[in-house]
């Protein structure tokens, strides 16, 4: 009996043990990364809060921590991972309002001013005299109210463009019309031209129907003509020089 008593005060002994060496060395990752960030060495912090995530990846400090230092790297999507993960791990409402101010902080730097407004409004409700918090937040609808005009006016700017492209199209439309037309003009202008000229030319000539068929009567005549000299030879005899006795 008073083996076992023994035995099993040396297995909670180990444990409380392995359970302070634990907690100590968190600590020690903690503090070792806090002052690589206060000697903005932001790189060698994010090691060392890492491991202690490793050593604890349920206490809140470490997650918030990491994600500050990788703020400072301007690695703002990674920062805003761990300060999601921070405002869940948080167990009062400070370090919850903290975590909620910082993911706005991340959500501006990455151009998302709507996001960034709602994160600061929820921090606000975790603590509402935050006068950075409130400030943060004002900016942050600002910004976001700049970024929808610049979307209206460039919407604005493209309707303007089709119009006016539109309007550029008619313009051509219409100049392509008038130049059809006067080449069309001009067209008609050769036209009338060459057929005048070509009217001059056939003034004082015969149609060529009419010269066949006076050809053919010529001809006929000629011909006619022929046959009488022909008939005139063949019936006329010459005179006889002999006596007729």
């Amino acid at each position: 009996m008073n083996t076992k008593i023994i035995f099993l005060s040396l297995v909670v002994t180990c444990m409380f043990s392995s359970f302070l060496f634990g907690q100590k060395n968190y600590r020690t990752l903690i503090y070792e990364g806090n002052q690589k960030f206060n000697g903005k060495d932001y790189d060698g912090a994010s090691s060392k809060y890492m491991e202690a995530i490793e050593s604890n990846a349920k206490d809140f400090n470490a997650h918030y921590n990491l994600g500050n230092a990788l703020y400072k790297n301007k690695k703002y999507a990674e920062a805003k991972a761990e300060f999601e993960k921070a405002q869940k791990l948080s167990q009062n409402l400070p370090d919850k309002a903290a975590a909620l101010h910082n993911l706005g902080n991340a959500y501006m730097q990455m151009n998302q001013p709507e996001k960034a407004a709602d994160y600061y409004k929820q921090s606000l409700k975790q603590s509402p005299g935050n006068e950075s918090t409130r400030k943060n937040y004002e900016i942050a609808k600002l910004k976001e109210k700049e970024n929808q005009q610049k979307k209206d006016q460039q919407k604005n700017s493209g309707k303007g463009n089709n119009k006016d492209q539109q309007k550029g199209d008619q313009k051509d439309d219409s100049k392509d019309q008038k130049q059809d037309q006067g080449n069309n003009q001009e067209n008609q202008g050769k036209g009338q031209g060459d057929d005048s000229d070509q009217n001059k030319k056939n003034e004082g000539t015969i149609p060529k129907d009419l010269e066949k068929a006076i050809l053919e009567k010529v001809s006929d005549k000629e011909k006619e003509t022929a046959r009488r000299i022909l008939n005139k030879n063949s019936y006329s005899m010459p005179e006889s020089n002999e006596k007729d006795w």
